[in-house]
């Protein structure tokens, strides 16, 4: 086998680089950037669900649950 004199990376096209877009505000965040505590208080720390509210406890499905000693 003989050698073409050919590079690989001669012959590639330049990359071009795109300006990222500016990061979104999570879901539930105040106009600071802070997450807003009510939809924290309702987010199941098992798994990241929302709860439901039954009286006087937060219920997940996953079976997660705050009763109201937990979380006043």
């Amino acid at each position: 086998m003989t050698s073409t004199g050919t590079s690989w990376t001669a012959a590639a096209p330049p990359i071009a680089v795109l300006p990222d877009d500016p990061p979104r505000p999570p879901a539930g965040a105040r106009a600071g950037g802070e997450p807003d505590p009510s939809i924290l208080i309702l987010t199941c720390a098992n798994c990241g669900a929302a709860m439901d509210e039954r009286k006087c406890k937060l219920v997940c499905a996953c079976g997660y649950f705050l009763s109201c000693s937990d979380y006043y």
